[in-house]
């Protein structure tokens, strides 16, 4: 009888009867940067894959969780990056599911010998499913004995419990070997989501999402473990959707092959949320994980906050590719948290 499941009844149910879900934000988008803006696909030199993991509110009974893997390649041939990427989010244990499949290109232009300029764009596959056996209603609910699954409802169930929609994206980036600053929108044709059709007043369309970031690299004197470079990676990242802001700031911390870190997350201008983050790397391997806990005691107490874990492999770190690296140039130099 999970609370999560009589939410989801009421958010799927209630008065506007639409999934109005927000979009998954990743602790770590900056391990996998295609996330947030498409012209970052194929902007580090080689292949690359990237794999991150979230459960948001481990201590509720059915937390949500959210995974994404992307594989991304810079074709130096035609100065451009291509990128693949696949979500699946599960609300409620199942209740609400939501599957993303996307492809994204960039495109490249040189600015000058230090400065470059891309343009990118998404295209994907959106679907929502929605498991009508695991809701509780209205009807369900006993003044005297609290939730009774087993009563019968008035509801009628939707004709489809599932939504297929095209979903397009696009995003402009400028960016030196350790700088960036970008742009990017995602849900430009803001397609239908909802599960009722013929109701022309409920049909608003998934809202648009502009994202700004940006960041630098900061070297600092000495050297770290396995006598790395060690430096700071400052950046900031704003979300904006309706009447949703939100700002998410902070750095990385590299001691060599150690990683750590630390960044705030700021909802309509007031901190909310306060993450810590602990990773290394080894060659072509990176791997981080992150807490993530609400900024006040009670929140802490019912959540126990959420956590991810991202793991990359960057195949231009292997050796055979860096001996090929250091005999010729390349346009791509882009460094960043790296």
């Amino acid at each position: 009888m999970s609370f999560i499941r009589l939410l989801c009844s009421f958010i799927v149910l209630g008065f506007t009867r639409e999934v109005l879900g927000q979009d998954p934000l990743f602790t770590q988008y900056f391990s996998a940067l295609p996330v947030i803006n498409p012209a970052f696909a194929g902007v580090g030199e080689g292949l690359r894959w990237h794999n991150q993991v979230r459960m948001n509110w481990v201590n509720w009974p059915t937390p949500f969780k959210t995974a994404q893997v992307g594989l991304e390649y810079f074709i130096p041939q035609v100065s451009s990056g291509v990128g693949l990427r696949m979500l699946t989010d599960d609300a409620g244990n199942g209740v609400v599911k939501t599957s993303q499949l996307s492809g994204q290109f960039a495109y490249q232009l040189q600015i000058n010998r230090k400065w470059f300029i891309r343009l990118g764009m998404e295209a994907g596959f959106n679907q929502v499913r929605l498991n009508w056996s695991e809701l509780y209603f209205e009807d369900q609910l006993d003044p005297y004995r609290g939730l009774e699954p087993s009563l019968s409802v008035t509801e009628i169930p939707p004709r489809t419990l599932s939504r297929r929609e095209w979903d397009i994206g696009t995003g402009l980036l400028v960016f030196s070997k350790s700088v960036y600053a970008g742009i990017s929108l995602r849900h430009l044709n803001r397609y239908r989501q909802s599960f009722w059709t013929g109701r022309k007043i409920l049909e608003t369309g998934r809202p648009m999402v502009l994202s700004l970031h940006a960041g630098w690299d900061v070297p600092l004197q000495g050297r770290g473990i396995g006598k790395g470079p060690v430096f700071l990676s400052p950046m900031a990242l704003w979300l904006s959707s309706n009447q949703s802001r939100i700002l998410q700031f902070g750095s990385s911390w590299h001691l060599g092959q150690f990683i750590t870190g630390a960044w705030t997350r700021l909802g309509s201008f007031r901190p909310i949320e306060g993450m810590l983050g602990l990773g290394f790397k080894y060659g072509i391997y990176r791997i981080m994980y992150t807490a993530e806990v609400p900024l006040d005691s009670k929140g802490i107490i019912r959540t126990f906050g959420s956590h991810e874990l991202a793991f990359s492999l960057r195949f231009s770190e292997a050796p055979g590719y860096q001996s090929r690296r250091s005999a010729q140039k390349t346009l791509n130099c882009f460094r960043f948290n790296d």
